[in-house]
C-alpha cells in the first residue's frame, strides 16, 4: 500500500480484477457474485466486511461502501483480499503480530497504533469494547477482561484482548490474527485492516 508518486495504490489491483473472472474470485473468498443480465462477468460481487458489506460492480469495476465503511484504506484492502486471498479457510488458531511473516517489523507500529489505543479508550471500563465492538459485528472471546473477534473479511479473523487498569498495573491490549492470514493479506495490509478496526469501534 506504498504510494508511489504518479501511481494510485488501487492501480494494480483493478487492473487485476478486470482480468479475472468474478465467480471464480467469490468462490475462494467467501463473497457474493450477484449476476445481472445473461452475460458473462456482468453484476456485483458483494463483500463481507467488518458487519458490513463493500460491494465491487463488474466489469468496469467500481467500488461503493455504506458510510461507515467507505474509506479509502478499506477499500484498497478489499480489492488486496479478492486479488490475494488463495481461499484458506481459517485455522482457528490466534498468533500474535510479530509471529506473521513481515510482522516483527511492523511490530512497534501495531504496538503504537492499535494496542495503545484499545488500551487508552477501553482500559477503564473494559465493558464498552464488547459494547463497541457488537456495532461491526463483533463476537465476544474468552480472553484477558474482555475480547473480541471481528471478520475483517471472510477469511481474515482478527481478535482484540483487553486487561483492564487497576491499582497496579495500568491497561494493555493486545492484537491476535488467525494463523492463515498470510494467505489473504500481507503483514502491512493486515496492520492497515486493524488500524480500521481500532478507528470504526471508536478508539481513536
Amino acid at each position: 500500500m506504498v504510494k508511489m508518486k504518479g501511481v494510485s495504490p488501487f492501480d494494480e489491483p483493478l487492473d487485476k480484477l478486470r482480468d479475472s473472472d468474478p465467480e471464480e474470485i467469490a468462490s475462494r473468498t467467501g463473497a457474493t457474485w450477484v449476476p445481472v443480465g445473461e452475460g458473462p462477468g456482468v453484476g456485483t460481487l458483494l463483500v463481507p466486511v467488518l458487519g458490513g458489506e463493500i460491494s465491487i460492480t463488474f466489469p468496469g469495476i467500481s467500488v461503493e461502501a455504506a458510510p461507515e465503511l467507505d474509506s479509502f484504506t478499506l477499500k484498497l484492502l478489499t480489492l488486496l483480499y479478492l486479488c490475494n486471498s488463495d481461499g484458506t479457510p481459517p485455522s482457528g488458531s490466534w498468533v500474535a503480530y510479530r509471529d506473521l511473516p513481515g510482522g516483527r517489523f511492523y511490530e512497534p507500529v501495531v504496538a503504537r497504533t492499535v494496542e495503545a489505543p484499545l488500551a487508552r479508550a477501553f482500559g477503564s471500563g473494559t465493558g464498552n469494547l464488547i459494547t463497541s465492538a457488537k456495532t461491526i459485528g463483533g463476537t465476544v472471546e474468552r480472553y484477558g477482561d474482555a475480547a473480541c473477534s471481528f471478520a475483517l473479511f471472510p477469511l481474515v479473523p482478527v481478535c482484540f484482548i483487553l486487561w483492564g487498569s487497576d491499582d497496579e498495573f495500568e491497561a494493555r491490549a493486545q492484537v491476535l490474527f488467525d494463523s492463515n492470514c498470510e494467505h489473504h493479506l500481507d503483514a502491512f495490509n493486515l496492520r492497515m485492516g486493524a488500524q480500521e478496526i481500532v478507528r470504526l469501534i471508536g478508539a481513536i
